[in-house]
């Protein structure tokens, strides 16, 4: 028979948490196909089989934390073995959320059936410690979806406060990366205010031929072509073989952009994205968010990032400065568009503008490099048609 074992699935993780089994005791597996949904410190991922067979053995309960490398299951030919019961173990922040899994018994007249839920509604559920049973599903063939989940906890979280509950395995790892950055990286903060006029027109005659672009998605453009001018800020500073301080220098553009979730943030990577039409850029950033948001985002699409975009205009935020995430040695905080009174040609008129702030590592740059950034930015973006050409 095949093992199936707990996937390394990040260079931060060294166990995982098998959230919910997707395949049952003795159900055919195609090469490919998902078995089961992994919990690690950045996201829920899909776990996909390597080998065909039938589901034997499922060795690790959902629900249960282990080291990356051990059997979590097997697959292969032959008499299918019962499950064993979780093993004690002293409790951890890890595993002290409440957690929902999947029973054919019931308790206190409820049943513990299978409930139809997106992944993202049981992750919600899972970490309010809400059973799905006494949800009512809107989704297709009452499928509970996050809203779902969503307006069944907002009444309660109005009425009782907090009562201190562990922190999720993402908000642990978000937790130690921002230690490490804040105070371990010295931050440099510059901001630049940059007229978005054209910008926005530029959007508006794009999507009358269809094609959808945000203006995030036109800063993630300019902000990757930026770099090709300034590629100082697109290195990383580390130690070398020898153990001294090394500044790495990144031959690809590779920008992560931060999306929202229910319990902190990811950052899907657009890889080479200097070099791709701005309708890719676009497609890939909101189709990596959906994943995301939906907590299927694959692994390798939040590695690799040289240097990251953060927006918060969606909320109105004016300005605002973003932490650099390690190795990386920038980041870019982008603010609201806002229409303001501008001065031009000597008139007062009303101009669209958007704050920038650059954080960027000062043990790899100074600020005559971080201002020419956001020079090369600010004329980017002020002359948009540089962007899609």
């Amino acid at each position: 028979m095949a093992e199936v074992t707990m996937p390394r699935l990040s260079d931060t993780m060294s166990e995982g948490t098998v959230g919910r089994w997707l395949k049952q005791l003795g159900e055919p597996v195609a090469v490919g196909e998902i078995i089961a949904e992994i919990e690690t410190d950045k996201a829920t991922m899909e776990l996909e089989s390597f080998d065909a067979g039938k589901l034997q053995q499922i060795v690790v309960p959902a629900g249960q934390t282990v080291p990356i490398g051990t059997v979590i299951a097997y697959i292969g030919e032959g008499e299918v073995v019962a499950t064993p019961p979780p093993a004690p173990t002293a409790p951890t922040v890890a595993t002290a959320t409440p957690r929902i899994a999947p029973s054919t018994a019931s308790h206190n007249g409820v049943s513990h059936e299978r409930v139809k839920a997106s992944p993202l509604a049981r992750q919600i559920a899972k970490q309010k410690g809400i059973d799905l049973h006494t949800i009512s599903g809107s989704g297709p063939g009452g499928r509970v979806v996050k809203q779902d989940v969503e307006q069944y906890v907002a009444p309660a979280e109005q009425q009782v406060p907090s009562s201190g509950a562990p922190m999720s395995r993402m908000r642990q790892a978000i937790a130690r990366t921002m230690s490490a950055s804040k105070p371990g990286i010295p931050h440099m903060y510059l901001t630049m205010e940059i007229a978005m006029d054209a910008a926005v027109a530029l959007r508006e005659q794009i999507r009358t031929t269809g094609v959808k672009v945000s203006l995030n998605d036109m800063v993630v453009k300019a902000a990757a072509l930026a770099l090709r001018t300034v590629p100082a800020l697109n290195a990383s500073y580390q130690n070398d073989a020898n153990g001294q301080p090394a500044i790495l220098s990144h031959t690809a553009i590779n920008i992560g952009v931060a999306v929202a979730l229910t319990d902190g943030l990811v950052a899907p990577v657009v890889r080479d994205a200097d070099s791709k039409p701005l309708s890719v850029v676009s497609s890939e950033i909101h189709t990596m968010a959906h994943r995301a948001r939906e907590g299927k985002i694959k692994q390798h699409e939040l590695e690799g990032a040289t240097f990251q975009v953060t927006s918060l205009g969606m909320y109105g935020i004016s300005e605002f400065g973003s932490i650099i995430t390690p190795p990386q040695a920038a980041s870019l905080a982008v603010a609201a568009v806002r229409k303001v009174p501008v001065v031009r040609h000597d008139q007062i008129v009303i101009g669209q503008v958007m704050n920038v702030t650059l954080s960027a590592d000062h043990r790899v740059v100074d600020g005559a490099i971080g201002a020419a950034y956001l020079k090369e930015l600010k004329r980017l973006l002020e002359a948009p048609l540089s962007i899609i050409v």
